[in-house]
Order: C-alpha cells, then sequence, then structure tokens
C-alpha cells in the first residue's frame, strides 16, 4: 500500500466516526475514557474536565494510546485505527479558536452547549464551567484490517503532524 493510499483510508476513518478510546495510565494503573473527537490534520480534538481522572492522567503522564473502531459482528469485518502519542491541552487563543472551529464544524449541536449552556439546563451549565479543550497527536497510527487477512496491520509513522517514511505491514 503506497503511503497517499493510507493518509487517505486513515483520514476517511477518523472522518467516518465520532468516539475514540482514549487510554492513560499513571503510577502503574491504567484508565480509559471514550470521548467524542473531532479530526485536525492527524491530530484529534476533544473536550473534557481537567478533573476528570483522564485528563489528570494525562497531566502526571501524556502518554497515551488511542483507538477507533466500528461495532463489528464478526472478527473479518473488524477494521480500526490503533495509535499511540500524546495529549496536552490546547492553550494558546489561536489554537483554542482553530480548534473549536474545527469541533463545531463537526458537531454543530455543541454551539448551544458553549453559547448558551444554561438554556439547556443547570448542570450543563456547571459542567461545560468546567471543560478544556485537549488534542491527542499521535506518533503512530496503526490500520487493523482484517478484511485482508486476520491481524493485517499498516503503520503510519508521525512526526509534527505529518507523515515520515513509507507505510509499514507491521
Amino acid at each position: 500500500m503506497t503511503r497517499e493510499e493510507l493518509e487517505e483510508i486513515v483520514i476517511r476513518f477518523m472522518d467516518s466516526f465520532t468516539t475514540m478510546t482514549l487510554a492513560c495510565c499513571v503510577e502503574k494503573t491504567p484508565w480509559t475514557a471514550a470521548v467524542y473527537y473531532a479530526r485536525q490534520g492527524f491530530d484529534l480534538i476533544f473536550f473534557s474536565s481537567p478533573r476528570s481522572r483522564h485528563s489528570l492522567a494525562f497531566a502526571a503522564n501524556p502518554a497515551a494510546a488511542a483507538a477507533i473502531h466500528g461495532d463489528y459482528r464478526l472478527w473479518q469485518e473488524i477494521k480500526g485505527l490503533q495509535m499511540q502519542g500524546r495529549v496536552e491541552p490546547i492553550t494558546s487563543p489561536l489554537a483554542l479558536a482553530k480548534a473549536t472551529t474545527t469541533y463545531l464544524k463537526k458537531y454543530p449541536f455543541v454551539r448551544e452547549f458553549l453559547s448558551d449552556p444554561a438554556a439547556i439546563s443547570p448542570t450543563v451549565l456547571k459542567k461545560m464551567a468546567k471543560v478544556s479543550l485537549y488534542v491527542f497527536r499521535p506518533d503512530s497510527i496503526g490500520y487493523v484490517n482484517n478484511e485482508a487477512g486476520f491481524g493485517t496491520r499498516w503503520k503510519l509513522d508521525i512526526e509534527d503532524g505529518a507523515v515520515v517514511g513509507d507505510p509499514v505491514l507491521a
């Protein structure tokens, strides 16, 4: 598979789903969290509370793994992305504006949560006052495709948001 073909598959796959599972580990204690995400290049933007278990873990150890996959009934149908990288809070005003725009483009309903959370409910107002934007930046992305054979996995290495080298059949 060429680099361009795999990049296209990965981007199309990221754009086809809404939820990723993030994995973290602090003091030998693993944890996962499912979050909505929006793609910005290969980076994945998500909202979370800085006081959530996973955000506190990422503050202590930004190393992360993430998975995006569908719900398949047969092992022969399984396709998905397995990624490793880092999670960081988005702090610069320009990056926040860009990330928010990207997120709202994918999830227009979130606009109301951000602009007038009190109109939805007092609970939403309380929770939205406590969320921040984060980015998962992958260092490598594995594309699993059991339709091509059990355990078929192509790997892309990512550096500074761009693919480096050729894809590897892992």
